[in-house]
């Protein structure tokens, strides 16, 4: 992974387990099993109520794909769900970030999303068979109301595609190494 300028650089230094003078720790759980990982999400989701009715954090904590911690505390995660866009002609990575409300507009979000990002590309590109071809991302957070105005996304790369029938931005991050069949 590339350094980034910025705050993004101070959370996102070179190497595997990210941590920068911000003192957020960056942690990969795509695919990896991490049970304390997995444990702290479930906390984390139940702690703040987020997951929707019908959802079981354990089912959810096994789609995880990065986690940000301050300490031992978790304060932010990101997961993923493969599935096949239509309109786009392939399968994605159906992306959902969450950020503890004491550290929104930190940048976590963004730091965590490009690590998330950054972290499934590599898993696509060496798992072909898969053919899983960018981050789709469904905004559906009032606090991004402002940047929504915006179609480009530099930093995370999540570019507007389209809306849903409710009116929510459906945002597309493609994968480097991304083939149209």
């Amino acid at each position: 992974m590339t350094q980034r300028p910025g705050l993004l650089a101070r959370l996102l230094p070179d190497g595997e387990g990210k941590r920068g003078k911000a003192g957020v720790d960056l942690r990969p759980a795509w695919r990896r099993d991490d049970e304390a990982i997995a444990r702290d999400a479930v906390e984390f989701w139940q702690r703040l109520g987020i997951l929707p009715d019908g959802v079981r954090p354990e089912d959810r904590a096994r789609i995880l794909v990065g986690a940000a911690h301050e300490g031992d505390r978790l304060i932010g995660l990101s997961t993923a769900a493969l599935a096949r866009f239509d309109a786009l002609g392939g399968r994605f990575a159906f992306y959902r970030c969450a950020v503890d409300p004491a550290h929104r507009r930190s940048g976590v979000a963004t730091a965590l999303t490009v690590y998330s990002r950054d972290l499934l590309g590599q898993w696509s590109a060496d798992h072909p068979a898969e053919k899983v071809l960018g981050l789709i991302a469904i905004v559906d957070s009032a606090e991004l109301a402002a940047r929504q105005r915006s179609p480009v996304w530099p930093k995370s790369g999540l570019n507007l595609v389209a809306f849903t029938p409710q009116g929510r931005q459906i945002r597309v991050a493609w994968f480097a190494h991304a083939q149209i069949d």
